[in-house]
């Protein structure tokens, strides 16, 4: 029997419950509960755990040590890439992207964030392979 899983998606129940827990400033959580099939609120609470504060982002650094404590490694192919070529080059798979000042989720090629349909040009700065 194949098994089946639902991924979170950036849509409008997430920005119910982004708003539910009084946040912004949280695309780390949105992209790590995104990646990872879990809700906002488990996400929420393990980037808490790890150094995020409450309406903050997070540094890079940090993100590299949760990361490291996910047991995930850094991708090594995205030189200069934008998202949008990313997205072609990756159509599998589960990635969380960086780019300057932002995270955001790329799932089976379909970027999960609201900034979705207008940030294909920024370039990335690294990802995680996430699944």
């Amino acid at each position: 029997m194949r098994e089946i899983t639902m991924r979170q998606k950036y849509d409008g129940t997430m920005h119910q419950t982004i708003t539910q827990y009084r946040e912004n400033g949280c695309c780390t959580v949105v992209a790590l509960a995104c990646t990872m099939d879990w809700s906002f609120g488990k996400a929420h609470r393990f980037m808490a755990k790890h150094g995020r504060e409450h309406r903050r982002g997070m540094a890079m650094y940090q993100i590299s040590r949760v990361m490291q404590k996910l047991g995930k490694e850094r991708g090594n192919d995205c030189d200069g890439m934008t998202i949008s070529r990313f997205v072609k080059s990756h159509p599998k798979g589960s990635y969380y992207v960086l780019v300057r000042g932002h995270a955001l989720a790329v799932v089976d090629g379909t970027v999960q964030d609201w900034t979705g349909d207008t940030a294909q040009r920024r370039k990335i700065i690294e990802y995680y392979k996430m699944s």
